[in-house]
């Protein structure tokens, strides 16, 4: 679809969602017999699916790599008045 020969339309990100998982996202408000969700949990939700599809998976991906990425060992030394 996003490689295809027309005119680029640009996915959102709900339908990158629907092509990985088979359903459309749904951010509706429950009914207190089922599960309870916020409005402003369902307004995120909304806006960030509205997004184009590279918008989302890109931070996504950001803040994996930044959260993940491999640290250099600290060097620490501890002082203790006990052993000087």
């Amino acid at each position: 679809m996003a490689l295809g020969t027309g005119a680029y339309n640009g996915l959102a990100t709900s339908d990158v969602w629907t092509l990985l998982v088979g359903q459309t996202p749904t951010f509706a408000m429950h009914t207190e017999s089922t599960a309870t969700s916020s409005p402003m949990l369902a307004t995120v939700g909304a806006v960030i699916m509205a997004m184009p599809a590279w918008v989302a998976f890109g931070v996504t991906g950001f803040v994996l790599l930044h959260v993940c990425r491999k640290r250099r060992a600290r060097r620490r030394v501890f002082r203790s008045t006990a052993f000087n």
